[in-house]
């Protein structure tokens, strides 16, 4: 007698289809997401990632938009990965600047750092109207193994934070903030290139940068680091 047993409906994937919304990149158009919970199927993670695939807390999501499919995921090659000379540049303006990995644990230091890089750099925006119990299920809620790099000047001064997922062959940028003081003197970009420079140490394959829009300059930063390869039509390509 051949015994069945019947899988759990936990084991598999179940994607749901979001509402439209506006989109928070592009004017006038129209948003829709697929997401799926992987707090019990946390195995997906890294073929989701491969796929296109971003991570809010618990959900993994990627846009189907009608009509439209400007957003690309963008990584970059981490062994094949050399400062240019402008990366080069930011990256001695703030050699006086330390990082360590630390547990992905909320605190009230990082709480107000992150409120006052919303409110001058993106107010108005929904992450703006966060509250304290909501930037720490932001932080602390991952299925999968989380890290946080914190930034400190030499008088150990919290400058910047960056949520990083460590999967066993790559790393993705979650989500970053900083000191907006800094913001010109790109704050930002050393943050990814110690990133990338600590993968490189790690021997990680790539790092996920998140959604690249190219008409978008705010997005534009995210090609400065090449190797770059952007997901178009399913396929990996060298941007």
């Amino acid at each position: 007698m051949i015994d069945i047993k019947p899988k759990s409906i936990l084991e598999q994937p179940i994607y749901m289809l979001t509402k439209a919304t506006s989109c928070p990149y592009l004017e006038g158009k129209v948003e829709k997401r697929i997401a799926t919970n992987i707090s019990e199927n946390d195995s997906i993670y890294e073929e989701l990632s491969v796929n296109g695939f971003r991570r809010v807390e618990n959900w993994m999501y990627r846009p189907v938009c009608d009509n439209c499919s400007a957003c690309k995921s963008y990584r970059v090659d981490i062994a094949n990965f050399k400062l240019t000379k402008s990366l080069k540049r930011v990256y001695k303006k703030f050699k006086e600047i330390s990082y360590k990995l630390v547990n992905n644990k909320s605190t009230l230091e990082k709480f107000e750092l992150f409120k006052k890089y919303q409110s001058e750099r993106h107010s108005g925006g929904s992450m703006s109207y966060m509250d304290e119990y909501e930037f720490t299920s932001m932080i602390e809620t991952s299925p999968i193994k989380t890290s946080l790099m914190e930034f400190r000047d030499k008088y150990n001064r919290l400058l910047g934070v960056l949520l990083l997922d460590i999967d066993k062959k790559n790393l993705s940028a979650v989500y970053s903030f900083f000191d907006p003081k800094l913001n010109k003197l790109g704050i930002g970009n050393y943050m990814i290139i110690q990133c990338l420079l600590y993968g490189k140490a790690k021997k990680y394959n790539y790092l996920y940068l998140g959604y690249y829009i190219e008409e978008l300059s705010s997005m534009s930063y995210k090609s400065r680091f090449k190797p770059g390869e952007i997901l178009n039509n399913n396929e990996w390509k060298s941007l």
